[in-house]
């Protein structure tokens, strides 16, 4: 439990996301908000103790995020949705300029498919969590539906579903306006829709 109580400390999103706490809240508020995001991520770890591997990728970077939140409902309610998503976008940040250089080089559109495709398979499996159904997989295209989610299903559980949407945001924001990839998506599981209809394809 000590290893996942560090990631609240010491992973590079959540430290880009305490940053941005204190740039609202200030050093002071930020330190009491983290004292007790780290003792509910205590609490929350131990509800949660043989999540299978792949999934604890996902909790590890779940969890962090309702303690977190949780906290700042406590004593700024009317902020604490407003903080996690100005956070949440500046921690994805870098992964956003890596997507738009990569698909700026030679053949760098088909790469990045090729790479969304090989993670997906990999990361968003029902070992981790997910199920889902692929209706397209090829070198222009990616198309799929997903219809269990654990970012919908602990968000959920912890009774802040309402947080669930900054992680369906910021596909709209790393996918979103990226030169030459086309990125779709009519609906969320976390927004309140019977699926998340993912949908990447090249650019005609």
């Amino acid at each position: 439990m000590q290893e996942h109580i560090k990631i609240l400390d010491e992973s590079k999103k959540m430290k880009i996301i305490k940053k941005t706490v204190a740039d609202i809240l200030g050093d002071t508020e930020t330190e009491k908000i983290w004292d007790a995001a780290r003792e509910r991520l205590k609490e929350i770890l131990s509800r949660y103790e043989n999540i299978p591997p792949k999934e604890q990728i996902h909790t590890n970077l779940i969890f962090p995020h309702i303690a977190v939140y949780k906290s700042l409902l406590e004593n700024h309610s009317s902020m604490a949705m407003e903080i996690m998503e100005k956070g949440e976008t500046a921690a994805a940040e870098r992964t956003v300029k890596l997507f738009q250089d990569v698909v700026k080089i030679p053949f760098g559109k088909a790469i990045f498919l090729k790479g969304f495709t090989a993670g997906c398979k990999s990361g968003f499996g029902s070992e981790a969590g997910f199920r889902h159904v692929i209706h397209r997989a090829d070198s222009k295209c990616y198309q799929m539906d997903v219809t269990a989610c654990p970012y919908v299903k602990y968000c959920n559980a912890e009774g802040c579903g309402e947080l669930t949407r900054i992680f369906c945001d910021i596909d709209v924001y790393a996918y979103g306006n990226l030169d030459g990839v086309t990125f779709e998506r009519s609906q969320t599981l976390g927004t309140g829709g019977e699926k998340c209809d993912f949908h990447l394809y090249l650019a005609k």
